[in-house]
């Protein structure tokens, strides 16, 4: 087989594969920005929808990653959103799911106030209607061991750690971890995954109902810096390589048959051609 065919035989494998598996893809940012606020150097992909105006309290990007700067109890730190690609009512949508993959790494445990364990959320899918966020994915120190942290969920409500079930997993400073959370229109529940190979991979599962407002649509996807009540506040942490689908697979990609059969199409090729 030639050089030439041989590359024709790649690009085309590897093209029906990426095609398969960006097909209905929702959001895909590697914050591939200069460093900054991230509303600023993302030329307003990402939106301000909460928290003073304060340049000390932007969510920033710092070296390609978002720097989520709550570290402490204070307040009004500003919060930021950016669109999908497509809208859900959860009012009427019995159907769909949204799944959400990016990569975490703390760089300080959770703020908890008190002897409260609680620590808070900070990232979520956003309605159009106001104040209504699902999917809640936050951090804690909640069964964790000292100098650990976990990262739990709801289905929307996190006041006072009411509804939040947590990976049981203890968590360490500085490492990259891979979340990934499955909001089900279906059942009305938010799935969490830590690291996972497969959607078989241990996982757990939001307890709170959610309550939806009339005429409000999930159309965005908001990183937040704040604090929840009395409990505290999620820690300091980057996040990047924020991926959002309709399946496990678009978010944790796996060879579908698809790519399968297109590598064994030009394997065969291969073999043709050298006979």
């Amino acid at each position: 087989m030639t050089n030439s065919l041989k590359k024709i035989a790649a690009i085309v494998g590897v093209s029906v594969c990426v095609i398969s598996a960006q097909a209905t893809i929702l959001l895909n940012e590697t914050f591939t920005y200069s460093d900054g606020d991230l509303t600023n150097v993302s030329a307003g992909a990402w939106g301000y929808h909460s928290g003073a105006i304060d340049v000390t309290n932007d969510l920033s990007v710092v070296s390609g990653r978002a720097y989520i700067n709550q570290n402490d109890g204070a307040q009004n730190h500003r919060d930021y959103n950016r669109l999908l690609s497509s809208t859900f009512d959860p009012a009427v949508d019995n159907s769909s799911a949204i799944y959400t993959r990016f990569t975490v790494n703390f760089a300080a445990l959770p703020f908890n106030s008190g002897t409260s364990t609680a620590g808070s959320y900070f990232a979520h899918l956003k309605s159009s209607a106001s104040g209504e966020f699902y999917g809640r994915i936050g951090a804690n120190s909640e069964g964790a061991a000292p100098g650990t942290f976990r990262i739990g969920i709801t289905s929307e409500s996190w006041a006072n750690g009411a509804g939040t079930v947590e990976f049981a997993q203890d968590l360490n400073l500085n490492i990259d971890y891979v979340v990934v959370m499955k909001y089900d229109l279906l059942t009305d529940r938010a799935t969490l995954w830590i690291n996972p190979l497969s959607e078989a991979s241990a996982s757990v599962v939001s307890a709170d109902a959610p309550t939806y407002f009339a005429g409000g649509v999930i159309n965005s996807f908001a990183l937040r810096q704040g604090t929840s009540n009395s409990t505290g506040a999620p820690g300091d942490l980057f996040i990047d390589d924020l991926i959002i689908g309709t399946s496990f697979a678009e978010v944790v990609p796996e060879p579908t048959s698809l790519c399968l059969v297109a590598i064994g199409a030009g394997a065969a090729l291969i073999r043709r051609r050298k006979v």
